[in-house]
């Protein structure tokens, strides 16, 4: 009799742990498309009552959870570019808030780190996945760039203007043709300068050929700051094998804001004006740069072409417009970078990958993430790629590891193993009232 209760028990024991097997695998299932999902497998352990070499006293089974955390998933490509990938070991560090009647967002404090990384921008830029947790990061010094990683916060976009930047440099790069002939005057080259309220402001470059040999005046204008000088250049005649290249800027002057008279002998050749834009009352000043190297012929030269023109290489201005939020980058080491539409770009964050020894024992929570524990061990960050941290791809997503064909044949295995249970199950109670007839 009492194997007999010990085989229902031990049978039971069996339908309950093929039970769990066949929940771990629905779910499994069900998830198979589940961004970051990973799958949970059943591990069986032994249980025993009593054994020896003459009685062993059936215990039964019972069923663990055997999680595939450290599985990669395949990583996918996305349209979306603030979607991101862990390739290799690691997680995102992500958080959980409120959203009040008026728009306020309240954190909780609490972290958790999933691989669910299907990030956009909520209503009030903060980067947020599918389960509604926000991406935390290290801050970025926007002047300096310094990486703050002493803490974390929930990365968010604020600044989505961009100041503009007004011009104080102008490079100038040309070819002026040494068989131009006296008096020739090119066509006038135009850069567009940048106020510091970020007004545009032509400057305009011409050039004349003296009857003196080897020397040019360039006629620099402002229009609407009524600024014009002309700046006098001589080249060299051919010494040391530098022929052609600026020798000499001499004195110039100006109808408006006259710089102090310049003349070069060695280093860059520029020269610096000031000029007042309608609705300031000061001067800006520029620099006007002709060169890398004063004596370089990769600076303003003097050489003949068959055109007899000249020939401008570069005409550019330091200045910007004031830009406004374009678009946001994530780069492969986590920079998280605002894009305006002046062509700045502004990093803003860094994004940390957050490892675990033994990442198995962190604990599941809805929404594909997951808590520390203490058997997890300590949350090591790291940048994306250093020490045994994982890559990182933008516009990229992983995909669930859950392997469809093998769950299937757990499936066919768990169902086969349950009837043979509940086989035992039928078969153990008919011998019990079989035993209980003989008693009546």
């Amino acid at each position: 009799m009492g194997s007999l209760f010990a085989a229902l028990t031990t049978a039971i024991s069996g339908l309950d742990a093929q039970s769990t097997a066949i929940g771990n695998i629905s779910d499994n299932l069900s998830n198979a498309q589940t961004t970051g999902y990973k799958a949970v497998g059943t591990a069986f352990e032994e249980l025993v009552n009593s054994s020896s070499a003459t009685v062993n006293n059936p215990g039964g089974v019972q069923a663990l959870p055997s999680y595939q955390n450290d599985v990669q998933g395949s990583i996918t490509s996305s349209n979306t570019s603030t979607s991101l990938a862990i390739s290799g070991q690691g997680y995102f560090a992500v958080g959980t808030a409120t959203v009040g009647t008026t728009g306020a967002t309240t954190f909780t404090g609490a972290t958790y780190y999933t691989r669910q990384g299907d990030f956009t921008l909520n209503r009030s830029g903060y980067l947020v996945n599918s389960s509604g947790f926000y991406l935390n990061g290290y801050s970025v010094n926007a002047s300096t760039g310094v990486v703050n990683t002493s803490t974390t916060s929930p990365i968010q976009i604020s600044a989505t203007l961009d100041n503009p930047v007004k011009t104080s440099l102008v490079s100038y790069n040309a070819n002026l043709p040494s068989n131009a002939t006296s008096g020739y005057v090119s066509s006038t080259s135009t850069v567009l300068a940048y106020d510091s309220e970020g007004t545009t402001h032509d400057i305009n470059y011409t050039w004349t050929k003296t009857s003196t040999a080897n020397q040019w005046d360039l006629q620099v204008t402002v229009p609407d700051a009524t600024y014009t000088t002309s700046i006098p250049f001589t080249f060299n005649d051919g010494a040391l094998g530098t022929a052609g290249t600026v020798e000499a800027i001499g004195a110039y002057s100006s109808s408006a804001s006259a710089p102090s008279p310049y003349s070069v002998s060695s280093g860059t050749p520029d020269v610096t004006l000031s000029a007042t834009f309608p609705g300031f009352t000061t001067g800006q000043t520029i620099d006007l740069n002709f060169g890398d190297a004063y004596g370089s012929s990769t600076g303003l030269t003097q050489f003949a072409n068959t055109s007899s023109t000249v020939t401008v290489n570069n005409f550019s201005q330091n200045g910007l417009p004031q830009g406004s939020f374009n678009s946001l980058s994530i780069s492969k080491d986590g920079f998280v970078s605002i894009n305006y539409s002046n062509g700045t770009t502004r990093s803003i964050a860094q994004i940390p990958i957050v490892q675990f020894y033994a990442q198995d024992q962190l604990q599941r929570v809805s929404g594909g993430a997951y808590e520390a524990t203490i058997d997890a061990g300590t949350a090591r960050y790291n940048t994306p790629g250093i020490a045994g941290a994982g890559t990182l791809s933008s516009s990229s997503l992983e995909s669930s590891n859950v392997d469809i064909a093998n769950e299937f044949t757990g499936l066919i295995e768990a169902q086969q193993i349950y009837s043979a249970n509940a086989k035992i199950v039928t078969t153990d109670s008919q011998l019990l009232q079989v035993t209980l007839s003989m008693v009546q």
